[in-house]
């Protein structure tokens, strides 16, 4: 090793370091220290082949353990959430959501199908309930990781080809040895409160150790209600809707009412003086109540001088519940002229909430069971050493959720046919009579199972000038099935207030890969990678890349890299049952659509410019408005193709002092054949102009005041999927960090990382390309500046996390910046123990709130969130 590699590396090991800046921060530099010494070849996140640099040819951000408990967050999923490159944010465990406590990330906004999870460098199997397009990260246990590596770019020649975003590689804990015992607790002002508790133990022998980690982590429900004076106070309307428990009448020639007393009743408020709109936000949660415990062991034994045994298991079982307001009858139910309880005297439509047995609950339990094992070891190979590995795993992600307080449409309806119901007085004892008959309890069961097998053989090829070259090749197998169900009276959309449908089906593929190292130069080398990726069911690619790094000076890396990448459609893409979903239709200005429902808005709008009908609006929502939801029918497609991507990128790591680094890189990406929908608003217009597998289905038409005819009220647009939109992303990354160290003050560390989008395009199918970088929503930066300090027993830390404006151009439609500051203190005490007091949200900022933008409760959690200031505390005990 020649002394600009050693220089280097060594810097970038202290900026590692330095990243900690908490309690355990001392505790790491002298790990760091140590392993200096030791660095001869690792293996970095991005690359197959050892190396003797933690730096490489690609961007990778190294997130230590010391990291993750500086930011005083409890689970792995609400850390990454926060990660400066999940840039728009990402799902989160919430009520009302079909996932219940699925949460996942999103590496540079393209969506979390794109960016691969992996444990310990193999892939973590999928969640059937995204159709196993991602993994659900909540399903990590986080008292097991030791460290988490994100690299910022493609990486389908190493890993796979749906590795486009970019990896997270979630590094678990082993050779352990000992025994810690954690606990936490946090009580947010606003938000649900939380606890933890942890117990890591290992033992080690000569010839091997065992690694077991215990985990618990439980987080209550947060209602609606507990944000009612936060939301109106930031001058929002606290939102109603149109399905009522007072039912809201509909025909054309009365538009939409209401029965006189219909605010007599509990939570039906008056929204005008025709009728009544539902609370919903009354009774509901905002974010559902979830509870971990995970298992993790972890263990190696060597066989042989030369061969050594792995194996790890996994078991992680998560529970968690959602309230939803009582369900509306979305199946439309009408109500006939002659009907004893009809007060309008003309056929008509029901807008109803049927509330006779209470919120909708929903309990949802996550378990996921992996085990892989394997062999590995090294040989002499043609007079080299070789390093080999074999390994096989099982993964099963399931989800069984049972949904209590929903309805049968046909039984609703056959009550009201029979003129013994009154949708009109929820108190009425037909009602409740009713309400056995009705009701109807939806079961969903969902099963994602992964078998992967593969090998790998790693030597030096040749020599290069006396520099030897590095070679990877191996092969992986993945045999994935998922399995769907919903009960019958679902499945065959009987079922009022739920949506969904069942999905199913096997694929299998086998890859083969190689990796080379080519060091051309002193300070220059090349890496050529490639993988064949094929699948049974379409077909199969090739998947280049190369990059390179240049070291001109003993202080400075220069580094880029190109590839390709593809990624088939999901299994539901491709078989599933078509499921309908409540969505908006916003405006597409290359189309020239304003949103919503065209057809009917510029009806609506004519009649409104006639003398006396200002006011007149007899539709459920406004078709003028693009935030009110319509339900869509969304269709699967079996002539799907794969997506293909193409990334690129350069940038550069400069490290002028030991304990100083900068490092700043240009990525893009671009994603072709998009599998995709058209834009809502132009499905609306197709459907409404007949275009072949679109359409509306509209009651029927509405007469005005004036005698004019207005469409009917849209109740399902056709929206099927197909290949054909194009995705870019380009931005910029600078990661900084700095340490120095004082006798009398103790040391201090600064880490600043940053991320800018320059571009964010999405052209749709059969549209113009859309440029949403900076829109509203999907703001430009990100970008988190931490602070830390610490002296024998004590340290402490600040971190400041920033969420750039972003605009649609108009005040309405914009969005102010979002910066909150987190403190941090610890102290190890006399006993082998050390606690940790923090606070996250000092200030107590509150989510930008939008009623344009967003539907109630007008602020987007998976970009934000709305807990305020959060106070916890930490203990940590070592035996």
């Amino acid at each position: 090793m020649n002394c600009k590699t050693n220089k280097l590396r060594d810097a970038v090991v202290l900026a590692l370091v330095a990243s900690a800046g908490t309690a355990g921060a001392a505790y790491a530099q002298d790990e760091a220290k140590t392993g200096a010494t030791n660095l001869d070849r690792i293996e970095v996140t991005g690359s197959r082949i050892k190396r003797v640099d933690v730096e490489g040819p690609s961007p990778v951000t190294v997130i230590s353990r010391q990291d993750i408990e500086a930011a005083g967050e409890i689970s792995v999923a609400d850390f990454l959430r926060n990660t400066v490159y999940n840039s728009f944010g990402s799902d989160r465990e919430s009520s009302g959501s079909a996932t219940g406590s699925f949460a996942s990330i999103s590496l540079r906004g393209l969506g979390a199908e794109y960016t691969l999870v992996l444990l310990d460098g193999r892939r973590m199997t999928k969640s059937a309930s995204q159709d196993g397009g991602a993994a659900n990260i909540n399903l990590i246990p986080t008292a097991a990781v030791e460290r988490i590596e994100i690299l910022r770019e493609g990486a389908g020649a190493v890993y796979g080809s749906d590795a486009i975003g970019g990896v997270v590689n979630v590094i678990l804990r082993k050779d352990y040895e000992g025994l810690t015992f954690s606990a936490g607790y946090e009580a947010p002002k606003v938000g649900p409160n939380g606890n933890t508790g942890s117990i890591a133990g290992g033992i080690s022998s000569d010839r091997g150790n065992v690694t077991f980690v215990l985990d618990h982590q439980e987080r209550e429900m947060m209602y609606n209600r507990d944000i009612k004076d936060i939301v109106t106070g930031a001058g929002l309307a606290w939102g109603t809707s149109s399905f009522n428990s007072s039912a809201n009448f509909f025909s054309p020639s009365t538009g939409l009412v209401g029965v006189p007393n219909c605010d007599t009743f509990e939570n039906s408020i008056r929204v005008n003086a025709d009728r009544c709109g539902f609370d919903h936000g009354a009774t509901s949660a905002n974010e559902s109540s979830m509870s971990r415990d995970s298992l993790l062991v972890n263990s190696n034994y060597q066989l042989t001088d030369n061969t050594s045994f792995f194996f790890r298991a996994i078991a992680s079982d998560t529970k968690s519940m959602g309230v939803y307001a009582s369900a509306p009858v979305d199946t439309y139910p009408t109500i006939s002229a002659s009907n004893p309880f009809n007060p309008f005297g003309v056929d008509g439509t029901l807008y109803y909430r049927f509330t006779p047995l209470g919120t909708r609950d929903s309990i949802r339990k996550d378990s996921y069971r992996d085990y892989s094992f394997g062999l590995q070891g090294s040989f002499d190979f043609f007079s080299k050493s070789a390093d080999w590995e074999v390994f096989a795993g099982h993964g099963r992600v399931a989800l069984s959720s049972v949904n209590y307080n929903y309805g049968l449409g046909s039984a609703l309806q056959d009550a009201i046919d029979a003129g013994n119901y009154n949708p009109f007085d929820p108190t009425s004892a037909s009602v409740a009579a009713a309400a056995p008959s009705v009701g109807h309890t939806v079961y969903i069961e969902n099963e994602q199972r992964t078998v992967n097998v593969g090998g790998n053989i790693s030597f030096d090829l040749f020599e290069i000038g006396g520099r030897p070259s590095g070679f990877v090749t191996g092969f992986e197998y993945l045999d994935d099935r998922l399995v769907s169900v919903y009960d019958a009276q679902s499945a065959a959309g009987n079922v009022f207030g739920s949506a969904g449908a069942g999905a199913g089906g096997s694929r299998a593929s086998y890859a083969v890969y190689f990796e080379s190292l080519l060091p051309l130069l002193d300070n220059l080398s090349l890496t050529l990678a490639g993988r064949y990726d094929s699948y049974n069911d379409v077909g199969s690619k090739f998947s280049p890349r190369a990059s390179f790094e240049f070291r001109p000076l003993d202080t400075l890396l220069v580094r880029g890299s190109w590839g390709k990448g593809f990624r088939a459609p999901t299994l539901p893409d491709l078989y599933g049952a078509s499921s309908s979903t409540n969505l908006n239709s916003p405006p597409l200005a290359s189309a020239g659509h304003p949103g919503g429902d065209e057809l009917a808005c510029k009806a609506l709008q004519a009649v409104q410019a006639t003398p006396g009908n200002a006011n007149y609006q007899p539709y459920p929502v406004n078709p003028c408005a693009s935030t009110d939801q319509y339900q869509w029918l969304v269709s699967s497609n079996p002539f799907l193709k794969p997506e293909e991507s193409e990334n690129w990128g350069v940038g550069f790591v400069w490290s002028p002092l030991d304990s100083l680094s900068f490092a700043v890189d240009y990525y893009d990406v671009e994603l072709k054949n998009v599998i995709s929908t058209v834009p809502r608003a132009l499905a609306f217009r197709y459907g409404d102009e007949g275009v072949p597998g679109y359409g509306v289905d509209r009651t029927g038409d509405i007469i005005a005041p004036n005698g004019a005819v207005l469409p009917g009220v849209p109740q399902q647009i056709l929206l099927p999927i197909d290949n054909g939109a194009v995705q870019t992303v380009r931005g910029i990354d600078f990661e900084g960090s700095y340490r120095f160290e004082t006798a009398a003050a103790g040391n201090f560390t600064t880490k600043l990382s940053w991320s800018h989008q320059l571009e964010y395009d999405f052209t749709p199918i059969a549209s113009s390309t859309l440029e949403r970088a900076g829109t509203a929503g999907l703001p430009q930066d990100r970008g988190q500046l931490m602070l830390g300090w610490d002296k024998g027993d004590f340290a402490a830390s600040a971190i400041a996390n920033y969420i750039g404006d972003s605009s649609d151009g108009t005040p309405a439609k914009s969005l102010p910046s979002w910066t909150t500051f987190d403190l941090q203190a610890s102290v190890a005490l006399p006993w082998n123990a050390k606690v940790t007091l923090g606070i996250r949200n000092v200030g107590n900022k509150m989510p930008p709130f939008n009623a344009t933008l967003y539907g109630f409760p007008y602020y987007d959690n998976s970009l934000y969130n709305i807990w305020g200031r959060t106070p916890y505390m930490r203990y940590e005990q070592n035996f």
